[in-house]
Formats: C-alpha cells, structure tokens, sequence
C-alpha cells in the first residue's frame, strides 16, 4: 500500500508543477534572501496571489446556473445533506466545498459541458462533482481533487476517499485520505470511518494507512506554501453540537 499511496503522491505532485507553473531561478535567485526580502516575500506573495485571483476572475466566462444559490445563505425550507445543524457549521460547509441543497439537486442533472463552464466561472462545487464523474476515466482528476484539498475544499477529499473505498479499491488509500480530510478540519469523520473500513484492513495496514496520511497532509500544505508563499491558513475545526446525556 506504500507503493501505491507514493504513486498517488507522485502523481499529485508532478499535477502540482503544471498547477503552479513552471518557475526557473538564476543563481541570484537561488541565493540566500535578505532578512528584508525574507520578511517582504509573504506579503508580496500574497498580494501577487490576490491580482492572479483578481484578474482570473475578470476573465471569467457567465456561470450556466445563475439562479442556483452558491452558499447555503438564506436557503430555508431545504433538506441539508451534509448535516449544517447550525448556521456556524452551515457557513462552515460552504468554506469547504460541501454542495447545499439545490446544488445537489441539480448539478448531478447537468451535463459535463455546463459543469465545465460552471467550473471555469469559479463554481468549486461544479468542479469537483465534475472530476468525481471523471474519476474511473481521466487520471488526472485524483490529482486535481487532491490540489483542491490543498486549497481546502474538504469535500474534494472526501470524494476521492469515497471512490477509492468502493469494492477492489485502494482501502488503505482511502482510509488515508479520510484522515487527512479529518487532519483539515472535518472532525465528524472519526464517527463515520471505523464503520466504513470495518474489518477491511488489518492492524498493520491500518497503521501504514495513519502513517501515509501524515506524508500525504504534509505534501498538501508544501503545495500550498509554493503557490502562495505563505503558510497554510489555521486549521478550522468543523463545529458540532453536543447533546446533552
């Protein structure tokens, strides 16, 4: 199961280099910085990321649905499908890339060419169901819901460990890729894993699997650390309601 979690790592890395476009440093650049320049980069960085975010979103195509609700912000009378028992955890699983009700409804009837254009208009959640229909014949979609988690869309993570738990799938990969969903964030999964991988991997390479998350979790922040030049924003745990007993 190493071998192939490596592979998947490597994938998702060489997907990374064309993702953050290809960067050549001269020798001067490869230098030591200034302490100067070392405490200006985040900030530069930062604001070199913000015009990219800007001038990609100018150049933007019109999003096919218009009339479909981005956020989960005023929706009532719909049934949430992934939990939001409060409006934290509803704000929550719009930051991490959990469709709401109407977009689940719907998106799934669309065709693969207005998912693209939805996609290409900066609809997160169209990307990622789109990559998930892709999954079984485009390779390339493991790495861009992987890159995606980087930037931390959640439910991209849980897509891909959904597809590889199915049956003759990659289990230990799946398992891990839960728990880097979980390391980000998504607190809820610990309830649901140990009923997911019953009885499916043994100790070891359950293990095995604990120790993959780590590599793969750490791989997810350097990616996002060479795009932005910063670090990774704090972890946000997924709040939850506690009954009382």
């Amino acid at each position: 199961m190493q071998v192939v979690t490596g592979l998947l790592i490597g994938a998702m890395l060489f997907g990374a280099g064309v993702w953050l476009g290809q960067r050549t440093a001269s020798p001067a650049h490869a230098a030591a910085p200034t302490a100067r320049a070392a405490a200006m980069a985040p900030a530069r960085a930062s604001a070199s990321a913000r015009s990219a975010m800007a001038d990609a979103s100018a150049a933007r195509p019109a999003h096919p649905f218009p009339q479909v609700p981005r956020t989960r912000e005023g929706l009532t009378g719909e049934v949430e499908v992934f939990g939001g028992d409060s409006e934290e955890e509803a704000r929550w699983l719009d930051r991490h890339g959990f469709p709401n009700a109407v977009q689940w409804r719907q998106y799934p009837a669309a065709s693969d060419a207005l998912l693209e254009q939805a996609a290409a208009a900066g609809d997160g959640v169209a990307r990622t169901l789109l990559d998930e229909r892709r999954l079984r014949t485009d390779p390339d979609a493991q790495t861009r819901l992987l890159l995606a988690g980087a930037e931390g869309n959640l439910y991209a993570l849980q897509v891909l460990s959904a597809y590889k738990a199915r049956p003759k799938g990659e289990v230990g990969e799946a398992y891990a890729i839960s728990r880097v969903a979980e390391m980000r964030g998504d607190v809820m999964l610990s309830l649901s894993r140990p009923v997911v991988f019953a009885g499916r991997l043994s100790q070891v390479d359950q293990m095995t699997a604990e120790a993959e998350a780590l590599v793969l979790n750490h791989h997810l922040n350097q990616i996002y650390r060479q795009k932005y030049g910063v670090d990774p924003p704090a972890i946000e745990p997924r709040p939850y309601q506690v009954d009382d007993f």
